[in-house]
Protein backbone atom coordinates (compact mmCIF):
# COMPACT_ATOMS: atom_id res chain seq x y z
CA UNK A 1 0.00 0.00 0.00
CA UNK A 2 2.96 2.50 0.93
CA UNK A 3 3.87 2.25 -2.96
CA UNK A 4 0.67 2.54 -4.13
CA UNK A 5 -0.26 5.83 -1.69
CA UNK A 6 -2.95 3.98 0.09
CA UNK A 7 -4.63 3.83 -3.71
CA UNK A 8 -6.53 0.15 -3.16
CA UNK A 9 -7.26 -0.46 -7.04
CA UNK A 10 -3.50 0.78 -7.82
CA UNK A 11 -2.06 -1.54 -4.87
CA UNK A 12 -4.06 -4.51 -6.47
CA UNK A 13 -3.29 -3.36 -9.84
CA UNK A 14 0.22 -3.62 -8.61
CA UNK A 15 0.04 -6.74 -6.86
CA UNK A 16 -1.04 -8.62 -10.11
CA UNK A 17 1.54 -6.85 -12.17
CA UNK A 18 4.50 -7.96 -9.69
CA UNK A 19 2.73 -11.43 -10.08
CA UNK A 20 3.18 -11.13 -13.85
CA UNK A 21 6.79 -10.19 -13.21
CA UNK A 22 8.15 -12.62 -11.03
CA UNK A 23 6.40 -15.13 -13.79
CA UNK A 24 8.33 -13.55 -16.71
CA UNK A 25 11.42 -14.45 -14.51
CA UNK A 26 11.39 -17.72 -13.78
CA UNK A 27 9.95 -18.42 -16.95
CA UNK A 28 13.85 -16.89 -18.60
CA UNK A 29 15.78 -18.26 -15.44
CA UNK A 30 14.20 -22.00 -16.34
CA UNK A 31 16.21 -21.46 -19.69
CA UNK A 32 19.94 -20.21 -18.64
CA UNK A 33 20.10 -22.67 -15.31
CA UNK A 34 19.79 -25.35 -17.49
CA UNK A 35 22.20 -24.03 -19.65
CA UNK A 36 24.54 -22.85 -17.23
CA UNK A 37 24.57 -26.61 -15.35
CA UNK A 38 25.10 -27.86 -18.59
CA UNK A 39 28.08 -25.81 -19.40
CA UNK A 40 29.57 -26.10 -16.62
CA UNK A 41 28.98 -29.65 -16.21
CA UNK A 42 30.34 -29.88 -19.95
CA UNK A 43 33.75 -28.60 -18.93
CA UNK A 44 34.39 -30.64 -15.44
CA UNK A 45 33.68 -33.51 -17.58
CA UNK A 46 36.33 -33.10 -20.22
CA UNK A 47 39.05 -32.12 -17.39
CA UNK A 48 38.37 -34.66 -15.36
CA UNK A 49 36.74 -36.93 -16.88
CA UNK A 50 32.72 -38.09 -16.36
CA UNK A 51 32.78 -39.31 -12.91
CA UNK A 52 34.33 -35.77 -11.75
CA UNK A 53 32.08 -35.69 -9.02
CA UNK A 54 34.10 -38.79 -7.40
CA UNK A 55 37.22 -37.12 -7.86
CA UNK A 56 38.90 -34.36 -5.21
CA UNK A 57 38.88 -31.28 -7.72
CA UNK A 58 39.18 -29.19 -4.92
CA UNK A 59 35.23 -29.03 -3.80
CA UNK A 60 34.84 -26.92 -0.20
CA UNK A 61 32.51 -28.45 2.27
CA UNK A 62 29.77 -26.54 1.04
CA UNK A 63 29.81 -27.66 -2.37
CA UNK A 64 30.54 -31.05 -1.06
CA UNK A 65 28.25 -31.50 1.19
CA UNK A 66 25.14 -30.22 -1.57
CA UNK A 67 26.64 -33.00 -3.70
CA UNK A 68 26.01 -35.08 -1.20
CA UNK A 69 22.62 -34.34 -0.68
CA UNK A 70 21.64 -34.48 -4.33
CA UNK A 71 23.25 -37.98 -4.48
CA UNK A 72 21.75 -39.18 -1.75
CA UNK A 73 18.23 -37.85 -2.86
CA UNK A 74 18.62 -39.98 -6.21
CA UNK A 75 17.39 -42.96 -6.44
CA UNK A 76 19.62 -46.13 -6.70
CA UNK A 77 18.92 -46.73 -9.92
CA UNK A 78 19.32 -43.34 -11.65
CA UNK A 79 21.90 -42.44 -9.77
CA UNK A 80 24.06 -41.23 -13.20
CA UNK A 81 25.69 -38.24 -14.24
CA UNK A 82 22.91 -36.90 -16.31
CA UNK A 83 20.56 -37.62 -13.41
CA UNK A 84 22.96 -35.70 -10.55
CA UNK A 85 23.48 -32.79 -12.39
CA UNK A 86 19.51 -32.43 -13.13
CA UNK A 87 19.46 -32.57 -9.28
CA UNK A 88 21.85 -30.22 -8.19
CA UNK A 89 20.38 -26.59 -7.11
CA UNK A 90 21.22 -23.34 -8.89
CA UNK A 91 23.15 -22.27 -5.50
CA UNK A 92 25.54 -25.37 -6.16
CA UNK A 93 26.46 -23.76 -9.77
CA UNK A 94 26.91 -20.76 -8.54
CA UNK A 95 29.10 -21.72 -5.85
CA UNK A 96 31.38 -23.13 -8.75
CA UNK A 97 32.54 -19.70 -9.12
CA UNK A 98 32.77 -18.66 -5.70
CA UNK A 99 35.46 -17.31 -3.45
CA UNK A 100 37.69 -19.35 -1.64
CA UNK A 101 36.50 -21.97 0.49
CA UNK A 102 37.44 -24.39 2.97
CA UNK A 103 38.13 -28.07 3.79
CA UNK A 104 37.64 -29.93 7.04
CA UNK A 105 37.56 -28.82 10.11
CA UNK A 106 40.48 -27.50 12.53
CA UNK A 107 43.11 -28.56 13.09
CA UNK A 108 42.48 -30.17 9.83
CA UNK A 109 41.19 -27.05 7.73
CA UNK A 110 41.80 -26.38 4.35
CA UNK A 111 42.10 -23.31 1.75
CA UNK A 112 40.14 -24.33 -1.22
CA UNK A 113 41.50 -22.90 -4.64
CA UNK A 114 38.12 -22.25 -6.59
CA UNK A 115 40.34 -19.79 -8.97
CA UNK A 116 42.25 -23.17 -10.22
CA UNK A 117 39.22 -24.58 -11.11
CA UNK A 118 37.76 -21.51 -12.99
CA UNK A 119 41.87 -20.82 -15.04
CA UNK A 120 42.07 -24.85 -15.57
CA UNK A 121 38.35 -25.31 -16.66
CA UNK A 122 35.12 -23.27 -15.75
CA UNK A 123 36.38 -20.46 -17.66
CA UNK A 124 35.74 -22.25 -20.95
CA UNK A 125 32.04 -22.82 -19.78
CA UNK A 126 31.97 -19.07 -20.92
CA UNK A 127 32.82 -18.37 -24.35
CA UNK A 128 31.51 -15.16 -24.76
CA UNK A 129 33.01 -13.65 -21.93
CA UNK A 130 35.68 -11.62 -22.71
CA UNK A 131 33.69 -10.02 -25.60
CA UNK A 132 31.08 -8.54 -23.31
CA UNK A 133 33.74 -8.11 -20.75
CA UNK A 134 35.71 -6.09 -23.00
CA UNK A 135 32.87 -4.47 -24.50
CA UNK A 136 31.84 -3.05 -20.97
CA UNK A 137 35.24 -1.76 -20.26
CA UNK A 138 35.76 -4.73 -18.07
CA UNK A 139 37.81 -8.30 -17.67
CA UNK A 140 36.89 -11.61 -18.08
CA UNK A 141 37.31 -12.94 -14.34
CA UNK A 142 35.81 -15.36 -12.22
CA UNK A 143 34.50 -12.16 -9.66
CA UNK A 144 33.28 -10.36 -12.43
CA UNK A 145 31.18 -13.65 -14.35
CA UNK A 146 30.44 -14.73 -10.30
CA UNK A 147 28.45 -11.16 -10.04
CA UNK A 148 26.25 -11.75 -13.04
CA UNK A 149 25.78 -15.47 -12.09
CA UNK A 150 24.82 -14.29 -8.08
CA UNK A 151 22.19 -11.71 -9.65
CA UNK A 152 20.53 -14.01 -11.81
CA UNK A 153 20.35 -16.78 -8.94
CA UNK A 154 19.12 -13.67 -6.59
CA UNK A 155 16.54 -12.59 -8.86
CA UNK A 156 15.61 -16.48 -9.55
CA UNK A 157 15.15 -16.96 -5.33
CA UNK A 158 12.75 -13.28 -5.39
CA UNK A 159 10.78 -15.03 -7.54
CA UNK A 160 10.45 -18.01 -6.45
CA UNK A 161 9.70 -16.81 -2.50
CA UNK A 162 7.08 -14.39 -4.06
CA UNK A 163 9.16 -11.68 -3.22
CA UNK A 164 8.38 -8.11 -4.82
CA UNK A 165 9.60 -6.37 -7.86
CA UNK A 166 7.72 -3.15 -7.33
CA UNK A 167 10.89 -1.49 -5.79
CA UNK A 168 14.76 -1.90 -6.24
CA UNK A 169 15.78 -5.06 -4.03
CA UNK A 170 19.00 -5.54 -2.24
CA UNK A 171 21.41 -8.41 -2.81
CA UNK A 172 22.03 -11.30 -0.33
CA UNK A 173 24.88 -10.37 1.78
CA UNK A 174 25.49 -7.00 -0.15
CA UNK A 175 24.76 -3.44 0.72
CA UNK A 176 23.51 -2.33 -2.94
CA UNK A 177 20.37 -2.75 -4.44
CA UNK A 178 19.50 -3.26 -7.94
CA UNK A 179 16.25 -2.70 -10.23
CA UNK A 180 14.46 -5.22 -12.18
CA UNK A 181 15.87 -4.11 -15.01
CA UNK A 182 18.83 -4.51 -14.38
CA UNK A 183 17.76 -7.98 -13.34
CA UNK A 184 16.89 -8.99 -16.42
CA UNK A 185 19.69 -7.20 -18.34
CA UNK A 186 21.89 -9.92 -16.44
CA UNK A 187 19.52 -12.38 -17.65
CA UNK A 188 20.50 -11.62 -20.73
CA UNK A 189 24.22 -11.14 -20.23
CA UNK A 190 24.70 -14.34 -18.61
CA UNK A 191 22.52 -15.57 -21.53
CA UNK A 192 25.15 -14.47 -23.77
CA UNK A 193 28.31 -15.46 -21.72
CA UNK A 194 27.04 -19.15 -22.61
CA UNK A 195 25.97 -19.00 -26.31
CA UNK A 196 24.96 -16.34 -28.68
CA UNK A 197 21.93 -18.00 -29.94
CA UNK A 198 21.03 -18.52 -26.65
CA UNK A 199 21.09 -14.75 -26.15
CA UNK A 200 19.50 -13.96 -29.20
CA UNK A 201 16.53 -16.52 -28.61
CA UNK A 202 16.08 -15.50 -24.65
CA UNK A 203 15.54 -11.48 -26.12
CA UNK A 204 13.26 -12.95 -28.47
CA UNK A 205 10.98 -14.83 -26.65
CA UNK A 206 11.48 -13.29 -22.90
CA UNK A 207 7.59 -11.41 -21.98
CA UNK A 208 10.01 -9.79 -19.27
CA UNK A 209 10.03 -6.19 -21.37
CA UNK A 210 6.18 -6.37 -22.45
CA UNK A 211 5.61 -6.90 -18.72
CA UNK A 212 7.44 -4.12 -17.50
CA UNK A 213 6.09 -1.40 -20.57
CA UNK A 214 2.49 -2.00 -18.63
CA UNK A 215 3.48 -1.19 -14.82
CA UNK A 216 0.28 0.50 -13.32
CA UNK A 217 0.33 3.62 -12.77
CA UNK A 218 -1.80 6.23 -10.64
CA UNK A 219 -4.62 7.54 -12.90
CA UNK A 220 -3.43 11.19 -12.05
CA UNK A 221 -0.37 10.91 -13.34
CA UNK A 222 -1.70 9.49 -16.81
CA UNK A 223 -3.56 12.90 -16.91
CA UNK A 224 -0.49 14.77 -15.51
CA UNK A 225 1.51 13.22 -18.86
CA UNK A 226 -1.09 13.78 -21.14
CA UNK A 227 -1.56 17.76 -19.94
CA UNK A 228 2.54 17.94 -20.24
CA UNK A 229 2.63 16.64 -23.77
CA UNK A 230 -0.74 17.67 -25.67
CA UNK A 231 1.16 16.48 -29.18
CA UNK A 232 1.53 12.99 -27.84
CA UNK A 233 -2.34 12.71 -26.60
CA UNK A 234 -3.88 13.86 -29.86
CA UNK A 235 -1.74 10.76 -31.15
CA UNK A 236 -2.85 8.18 -28.78
CA UNK A 237 -6.56 9.52 -29.47
CA UNK A 238 -6.08 8.83 -33.45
Amino acid sequence: MATAKNDMELAQALYVWDRDVSTALLADVALLEVALRNALNKQLVLAFGPDWYRQDIGLDDRTRNALALAWKKLPHGKRTLDDLVSRLMFGFWRDLLSAVGYLGREPQRFQCDYEKLWRSALHLAFPGGKAIATAEGGRFTRTWTLEIVSLVHATRNRAAHHEPFITDFPLPGQHSRVTVEHAYSASLKLAGLLDRDLAIALASLSSVPSVLSVRPVPSGALSATADLDPESNSRHIE
